[in-house]
């Protein structure tokens, strides 16, 4: 994980995205803002970056 990837938030979103670069891994979104690491299993993530995360990371 690099300092680029991360859960953010952007401003009209409901839940939480996880960002690598600048696109959200569900690719719903675009965001440059803050990204906050760890905190995977909060309820406030989108089910779909969970998901693909989950994914991505047991494949690694």
């Amino acid at each position: 994980m690099t300092n680029n990837e991360g859960w953010g938030w952007p401003e009209a979103a409901k839940k939480a995205h996880y960002f690598s670069g600048p696109f959200s891994l569900c690719r719903a979104w675009m965001y440059a803002g803050h990204r906050e690491q760890g905190n995977d299993d909060s309820p406030d993530n989108c089910k779909t970056c969970r998901r693909l995360l989950a994914k991505r990371e047991k494949s690694a």
